[in-house]
């Protein structure tokens, strides 16, 4: 299962789409090029979406296949290309807006001598990709995939200081996806991830900021509904190697993501707590994307909270940020 966006669908499915002009004969040419873990009835709707473009609107989606079913669609669609490199978490770029201090205690540290002056507005970007490395593995039953997550921040106003990078977090992950079919307390479970994350800042010294995880995620979905819930744990390191020993106590033990999907809209939900009555700590971020161009769309996101980025780990933040976005959740 996977959490890639629309974009993988203009990769290969128009070039199935040009070669044939019913959905007959793109089935025959699907089945002499798909992979074994596609059924019949994957590769159906896929000619389905492909064909009925040639009709109406290119690849309009069945309304009644989930948006979680679609993407799982075409994912396995475009990995009948030699090279697939697909969007992975949100891909987008803001103007963000941090209504609390920003964070200048660690350049002072770090510089003493130097003015770290940061500022409140700053752009924050996104840039989220992975690769599908082996479909159809553990008889049949589960893909293994390898994606990087960039995420910075960039005190791009700030021309005093030669508009710095403020923070650059860079995530290099790997998991097996294996799909399911279940039903829990109400809710359908699609696909269970289980994989390792390396996340680091890339700064060396005082600033330096790192963590590895493994992880397991369950997908569940029901109507418009998707939500993702994902505990990990955090790989223990040596006292004089550890940059952020306390960082579990900001970050907690898991992550719950909330999408709901209203025709065009994307809402989604995210929280993070470290479930301690003495000393809670945690985040909650809130974003809505909506439709501004056929290629591009609108995005506002509000967090609130502890480690919206790794530097600010254990720094409270409240940003609010507007831009586009290239890529959605689903």
């Amino acid at each position: 299962m996977k959490k890639l966006l629309f974009i993988s669908l203009f990769v290969s499915l128009p070039a199935l789409a040009e070669q044939v002009l019913t959905p007959d004969a793109c089935l025959i040419q699907a089945l002499s090029t798909a992979d074994d873990s596609l059924t019949v009835g994957d590769l159906r709707q896929l000619c389905s979406f492909a064909t009925v473009g040639q009709q109406a609107q290119p690849f309009e989606p069945k309304s009644h296949v989930s948006a979680l079913k679609q993407r799982q669609l075409y994912e396995k669609q475009v990995s009948w290309n030699s090279f697939s490199l697909l969007p992975h978490k949100p891909n987008y770029i803001m103007l963000s807006y941090n209504t609390n201090e920003p964070n200048q205690q660690v350049f002072e540290q770090a510089f003493p001598t130097k003015n770290s002056d940061l500022q409140h507005l700053e752009t924050k970007f996104q840039i989220s990709m992975k690769l599908p490395i082996a479909q159809g593995i553990f008889n049949g039953q589960g893909d293994l995939y390898a994606a990087y997550t960039n995420r910075s921040f960039w005190q791009q106003f700030n021309k005093t200081n030669s508009s710095p990078f403020r923070d650059t977090n860079h995530e290099a992950e790997s998991w097996l996806a294996f799909a399911t079919n279940y039903d829990f307390v109400g809710l359908h479970n699609s696909a269970i991830h289980t994989g390792f994350s390396h996340q680091s800042n890339g700064q060396s010294g005082s600033l330096s900021r790192s963590w590895n995880r493994l992880y397991t995620e369950f997908l569940f979905e029901k109507e418009d509904v998707y939500l993702s819930f994902k505990p990990w744990f955090r790989i223990p390191e040596s006292s004089h190697s550890d940059d952020n020993p306390d960082i579990d106590h900001y970050m907690g033990h898991f992550e719950l993501r909330g999408i709901y999907k209203k025709q065009t809209h994307t809402f989604d939900v995210m929280l993070r707590n470290n479930l301690k009555t003495g000393s809670n700590r945690g985040a909650i971020e809130l974003g809505w994307s909506f439709p501004i161009h056929k290629k591009v769309r609108g995005y506002v996101q509000w967090f609130n909270g502890y480690g919206e980025s790794l530097l600010d780990y254990d720094n409270h933040t409240n940003s609010l940020g507007f831009g586009i976005q290239l890529s959605d959740w689903l």
